[in-house]
């Protein structure tokens, strides 16, 4: 036996690893589910927007159409020179549930979003605060469901993964890649079950925390000066032995990220290593296995095993498509373009690593 058919062993067995995962993932639908609360205590829905006159309106829309009505609505307006203030100061005049609070520059060592969502929660008076980012989409039941999801599993802290809206070419190379790492990596029903820190998972576009516990820490400012708050923070929470949970957001949150091939890019290259313990050499590797992997395989395998590794690697596809609501039919076949984009956005997560004048939204990526 040659060490190259120990290798594409291995692959073999990664494919199978990521595939039993996925299905996993499938098996037990990892959503939110209808539920009512127990009582009705006063819910903080916290709004950080710059520049976002595009979205701020449609979110703002869903917000106020709740079915929970005991909600208090507020929007930090990071200095935006377009006209997201005036969108929600429409929205306040004609409910008085709706507040803005303008941005008074960045301290230094922060970055925006969590400086913003620090003030905001220092605004709120809420027993539990929900920070939606201003580009997602909700559904009317969403603060219902995870009221009640949070309170049932007594949860410090409730994330999900919005469902992605893909309309162009390069919205469907790109931005699959995150839900075929995440879903083929990590058992969602893990970040619930375990208090292992290896095994946290959040998404900042969807955060709802425990006021009472979150005041007591203080978790924004904790990680002020990192550019994945969502994983810092549900790292934290389990270092500290307390329960959270990550679901797909697959029925109450969804979300357009980015409108362009070069806009996913540029958004994921800052987090993408986050899905590898923010260790860029293991995001190379992983890179590179996906890519010489096949070919491994296929010149080292005899047939059976590699159907076997076709099927693992095709099935685990179309699983992930599915729970994630994506066209099974379009991440088949545009599966070997779809990880040149991923090797493109692994490049650039290198470039963005080793860049200090990185910027997002008209501004440094680190003051």
């Amino acid at each position: 036996m040659t060490v190259l058919f120990y290798i594409s062993l291995f692959l073999l067995f990664f494919a199978l690893l990521r595939f039993i995962i996925a299905l996993l993932n499938f098996l037990t639908r990892p959503i939110l589910p209808f539920g009512k609360p127990i009582d009705s205590p006063m819910v903080s829905v916290l709004i950080p927007a710059r520049n976002e006159e595009p979205n701020i309106g449609k979110l703002l829309n869903g917000v106020v159409k709740q079915t929970y009505q005991n909600i208090e609505v507020i929007v930090y307006d990071d200095q935006s020179i377009d006209k997201t203030a005036d969108i929600t100061e429409q929205f306040k005049s004609t409910d008085d549930r709706v507040s803005l609070i303008s941005g008074d520059g960045l301290p230094t060592g922060w970055m925006g979003k969590n400086y913003a969502c620090h003030r905001l929660a220092q605004s709120a008076k809420g027993h539990y605060l929900l920070f939606l980012d201003a580009d997602v989409t909700v559904s009317p039941s969403l603060v219902e469901n995870a009221v009640a999801y949070a309170q049932r599993k007594k949860l410090v802290l409730l994330s999900m993964f919005p469902r992605q809206d893909l309309q162009t070419m390069g919205e469907k190379l790109v931005v699959p890649s995150m839900n075929w790492v995440l879903l083929s990596l990590l058992f969602l029903r893990l970040v619930r079950w375990s208090k292992r820190p290896s095994l946290a998972a959040a998404n900042g576009q969807m955060m709802m925390f425990d006021a009472k516990v979150y005041h007591e820490h203080q978790w924004h400012q904790l990680v002020k000066s990192s550019p994945v708050e969502d994983i810092a923070l549900s790292r934290l929470i389990k270092r500290k032995r307390l329960r959270m949970a990550t679901l797909l957001g697959t029925n109450d949150v969804s979300c357009r990220m980015y409108g362009s091939y070069k806009e996913a890019i540029n958004g994921f290259s800052k987090n993408v290593t986050a899905f590898f313990g923010g260790n860029i050499i293991v995001t190379l590797l992983f890179a590179i296995v996906g890519t010489i992997g096949p070919f491994l395989v296929f010149v080292s395998l005899p047939p059976p095993l590699i159907l076997l590794y076709l099927f693992c690697l095709f099935s685990a596809r179309m699983l992930i498509a599915r729970i994630s609501e994506q066209s099974v039919v379009a991440n088949i076949l545009l599966w070997p373009l779809q990880h040149v984009a991923f090797l493109h956005l692994v490049y650039s997560a290198l470039v963005f690593k080793r860049c200090r004048n990185a910027e997002w939204k008209g501004r440094k990526i680190l003051n």
